[in-house]
Parts: structure tokens; C-alpha cells; sequence
């Protein structure tokens, strides 16, 4: 009898043990679901801080010449890098769009 009661014993403490595991599986998995959505957001609102327009990057390049953060020399560098890398991008795709194919891609 004692050997039997030990096993009912030892039986409830390994289902007790398998409870505890099955609910911390379930709080890992809720944090990492949580985590992956929170990247996705992060990622996607990085994709659209990235789109902003030449205007807004050149008041905020503005913005940094007036506080002191970069020179006049630096300021107007970066200036006309922005404008010709503007430019460059405005006539691919005036190309693009005039002979109806992407300017980068070599024909076959």
C-alpha cells in the first residue's frame, strides 16, 4: 500500500510540474507574439519616416543649421547632395515613364 501511495504521490507532483510548464509555454508564447507585433509596427513605421518628402528633410536640415548642430559649409554640402540626388531620381523616372521600362535594368 505504501508503494502505491507513493506513486499517487509522485504522480500529482509530475502533474504539477507538466501544469506549471504548459502555463509558462503559454505566457511565452503571449510575449513573444506581443514582441513580434511591436517589431512589425516598429518596421513599418521606419518604412514610413523613410518616405519622407525632400521638403521636410530640408527643414529639418534647416533646422539643425540654425541651432548649431552642423556648419553653413555642412548645411549647404548635404544641401546640394540632396537636390542632385532629387534631380537624378525626377529624370529616371521621366525616363522610366517615357519609354515604359526602368532605367536600371539592363534589356535583355
Amino acid at each position: 500500500m505504501t508503494h502505491a501511495t507513493m506513486t499517487l504521490a509522485q504522480n500529482a507532483t509530475l502533474d504539477m510540474r507538466a501544469f506549471v510548464y504548459i502555463i509558462l509555454l503559454i505566457i511565452l508564447c503571449i510575449v513573444g507574439f506581443v514582441i513580434i507585433i511591436s517589431v512589425k509596427r516598429r518596421i513599418f513605421d521606419d518604412k514610413r519616416e523613410q518616405d519622407q518628402s525632400s521638403g521636410t528633410l530640408m527643414e529639418s536640415l534647416e533646422h539643425m543649421r540654425k541651432t548649431g548642430q552642423i556648419s553653413q559649409e555642412e548645411y549647404e554640402q548635404t544641401r546640394q547632395t540632396i537636390i542632385e540626388k532629387t534631380r537624378a531620381m525626377l529624370h529616371d523616372q521621366e525616363q522610366e515613364e517615357s519609354t515604359g521600362r526602368n532605367p536600371k535594368t539592363p534589356e535583355p
